[in-house]
């Protein structure tokens, strides 16, 4: 083929089809485009085809390495970077992924919902039954639609129930944690406008009436377009529709291919086969999840054993009026589970009480039997079972969400369903009260990752607790799993969960419920109601007899006692906490007490006691070693080196603080060292700088001010709130405070890198 290095995309694939005397409509055939896709990219409409696209004409047209270059090259490079596409953390904070394998028969799809949102549309939803591959398309069209976009985010709605926390859970993916009083429309308003976000709602058919949030958020912010997928669609003026029916048979057998060679089938077609793997394509009615578990036992099976094994099978004995492709998939799924043992199968069944992904552990628990990892692992072979993806230590496993429910309902036809779930309350009430205390040391970071990987099972576990009537250890599991819920900006929830188990319970159950409610009240800065809460805490907590927990009660009584100005109430009770701490060895209150009693000197404006009293805070949390109990005494200890005019010594302190809290996404700490930051940036005449820190931090925090808490603190906080206004001017510090909403945390590290050098000098 003759070509000039100057030739477009389309005049290259033009020619590369007309040399191998192919219609485009053949052409589109093969490469799994529409005719009209074809057309427009030989014309030159469409100019910059997805890479996607570029290997699948490739691969249609059979080009060897150096044609496939060639029409690769012919691509124009994007001028824009990047988009801003904030991390799926493995899915613990509900981010959308799709497996790492390669997505066949779709990008007429893809197209689809490309030129919707190009035309303009703002909310496009991709639907079709379960397991016709809605996630795949939709995060591959997020993937290459990011560019074009300042933030691209995606939430997987799979274990939401509630219609009202779908936006408190879009908040959350893009680290808006709760804030007293702005509810998450507001909150998402304030951070998104001014920016253009690509959102992706992925699972939606569950959550359907909350279609008009959806809607409502959209009209307010202009900049905001929605992908949704959802087997039905949300039924809003808004709204474009695309749907997504199963592949061709053309793209059913390639994809049924592809994944039996990857399970080592070593299948090729020829004039015997081909046949009788078209009618397996046809039996599962071209659906992708139903050819990817059919294809799981093609290394056991030939293509005649695998078709016999579905016809002898037959349909399922369901409603009548159950679509077809849902009876198909219950089929394939049947079908899958007649290859694994019947021991295998029940495991399966099991595994349908979960909410989200687990460890081998938790399935052993629920399973009731210490041998699952054979079980598990032959369940994972024959693509039942999926890894989370990227690897863990230990290792996390999924059930995909059609599959989950499929579970569930054999797990409900075994008739233990009720076991399963008990058992399941019972291994996630046990793990609260674990994790209650790898919070409290050096574990911390890495037990908050291993939480956000239980959060949805965490909850499911307090429902199912409160439906057996166990008020008791439902409040316990919500008093053990404050520490937890506050650091990650969930505390309202966290609220909810204990109000819903109020008045039950020993004075064990109730200290540890009550020490919650004072923990979440100080993060959510209701003061007022932490005060409260502390009144009938103490003495609840020490006619318990356990030091840690009267000891933790007099804490957080204390803190709020200095908050107020109750500054005998709050020596008394601080002083009881140190002196139970010190002599139980607990150093995460020993450490916390001390800040409190440092805080207590700030307010008397001793500083030399404050300087002894935190000093010996922050000794201890280096030596523990727990990242929140650290930040905290950095970022109170810099409050004494500003107020003796020590600058270089305060940015240090507070840049380790930040970088803690940022390594460790707790955006509690954050909501007091950042405004300390900016009054670094003020003294240093870096009065944008300071703007920008001062808005992070009112995005991250938790409450409804900037550091509300602690007087002196929060007095220091307004005057360089107050400097930074005047300074900047109006326009200018609305700019500054609109970028620091935006911020990520790279961002924000960068920031306070530059701040603590300039400082130091």
């Amino acid at each position: 083929m003759q070509q000039r290095g100057d030739d477009g995309f389309g005049a290259v694939l033009r020619a590369l089809r007309t040399d191998r005397s192919l219609t485009q409509e053949e052409l589109a055939e093969r490469a799994g485009l529409s005719v009209k896709a074809v057309s427009a990219l030989e014309r030159g409409e469409r100019k910059r085809p997805y890479p996607h696209t570029v290997r699948a004409l490739a691969e249609a047209l059979g080009l060897a390495d150096g044609e496939r270059t060639a029409l690769a090259a012919a691509v124009p490079r994007p001028v824009r970077p990047p988009a801003a596409v904030v991390p799926a953390y493995d899915g613990r904070r509900g981010g959308v992924t799709a497996p790492p394998t390669r997505l066949i028969g779709r990008e007429a799809a893809l197209v689809e919902m490309a030129e919707r949102v190009e035309a303009g549309a703002r909310l496009v939803t991709l639907t079709g039954p379960g397991g016709v591959g809605k996630t795949r398309v939709a995060v591959a069209t997020l993937e290459r639609l990011a560019p074009s976009y300042d933030l691209a985010v995606g939430v997987d709605l799979a274990v939401v129930r509630d219609p009202r926390e779908v936006l408190p859970q879009l908040a959350a993916a893009i680290y808006l944690p709760e804030r007293g009083a702005g509810d998450a429309t507001t909150r998402l308003v304030a951070a998104l406008t001014g920016r253009r976000t690509l959102a992706l709602l992925d699972n939606f058919e569950q959550v359907l009436d909350a279609a008009v949030d959806v809607a409502d958020l959209l009209a307010r912010c202009p900049g905001l377009v929605v992908l949704v997928t959802s087997r039905a669609p949300l039924r809003v003026r808004a709204e474009h529709e695309v749907g997504l029916g199963p592949l061709s048979s053309v793209q059913a057998v390639r994809l049924f291919l592809e994944r039996a060679n990857a399970a080592g089938a070593r299948l090729e077609l020829d004039d015997a086969n081909a046949p009788v793997v078209e009618a397996i394509c046809r039996r599962l009615d071209g659906l992708p999840l139903a050819l990817e578990l059919a294809a799981a036992g093609a290394r056991l099976l030939t293509p005649a054993g695998l078709l016999a094994r579905l016809e002898e099978h037959g349909p399922p004995e369901g409603p009548r009026d159950l679509a077809a492709r849902q009876r198909t998939m219950a089929d394939a799924l049947d079908w899958s589970l007649d290859l694994v043992a019947p021991s295998d199968a029940e495991m399966f069944a099991q595994l349908g009480a979960f909410s989200g992904s687990f460890t081998l552990d938790a399935a052993a628990a629920v399973a009731g039997t210490n041998d699952v990892l054979g079980p598990l692992a032959t369940l994972v072979d024959h693509s039942l079972v999926a890894r989370v993806e990227p690897r863990t230590d230990p290792p996390r496993f999924r059930l995909l969400e059609p599959v989950r429910q499929y579970a569930g309902q054999r797990l409900l036809a075994s008739g233990a369903t009720a076991a399963a779930a008990d058992r399941h309350a019972a291994w996630f009430h046990a793990r609260a009260l674990a994790a209650d205390v790898a919070l409290r040391g050096p574990d911390l970071r890495a037990e908050l990752d291993r939480l956000d990987a239980d959060h949805a099972n965490l909850r499911s576990a307090y429902l199912r607790l409160l439906e057996l009537g166990r008020g008791d250890d439902a409040a316990e599991l919500a008093g053990s799993t404050w520490l937890y819920l506050a650091l990650r900006g969930h505390a309202r929830e966290g609220l909810g969960w204990l109000e819903g188990a109020e008045g039950v319970g020993s004075d064990a159950v109730q200290a540890r419920r009550l020490i919650g409610r004072m923990g979440l009240l100080f993060a959510t800065g209701d003061i007022a109601g932490m005060r409260a809460a502390a009144t009938a805490a103490v003495p609840v907590a020490r006619r318990v007899g356990d030091a840690g927990i009267a000891a933790e009660a007099a804490t957080l009584a204390g803190h709020a006692a200095v908050f107020v100005g109750a500054v005998d109430d709050a020596r008394a009770l601080l002083d009881d906490a140190l002196a139970r701490a010190a002599g139980a060895d607990l150093p995460w209150v020993e450490a916390h007490t001390l800040v409190a009693l440092g805080q207590l000197a700030l307010v008397r404006g001793d500083l030399d006691e404050a300087d002894r009293v935190l000093d010996d805070a922050l000794e201890i949390a280096r030596d523990l070693g727990n990242d929140f109990t650290l930040a905290t005494c950095l970022t109170r200890r810099a409050t004494v080196t500003t107020l003796r005019g020590d600058t270089a010594g305060t940015a240090t302190l507070l840049g380790e603080s930040i970088t803690r809290a940022l390594d460790t996404r707790m955006s509690w700490p954050l909501s007091y060292s950042l405004p300390a930051m900016a009054g670094v940036a003020v003294r240093l005449g870096q009065v944008r700088a300071a703007a920008v820190l001062l808005a992070a931090s009112a995005s991250l925090s938790v409450a409804d001010a900037v550091d509300p808490r602690f007087p002196v603190s929060r007095d220091l906080a307004e005057q360089d709130l107050a400097a930074t206004r005047s300074q900047l001017g109006e326009q200018a510090f609305a700019a500054a405070w609109q970028e620091g909403r935006a911020a990520s945390a790279a961002e924000l590290a960068e920031l306070v890198d530059d701040v603590t050098r300039l400082a130091r000098g």
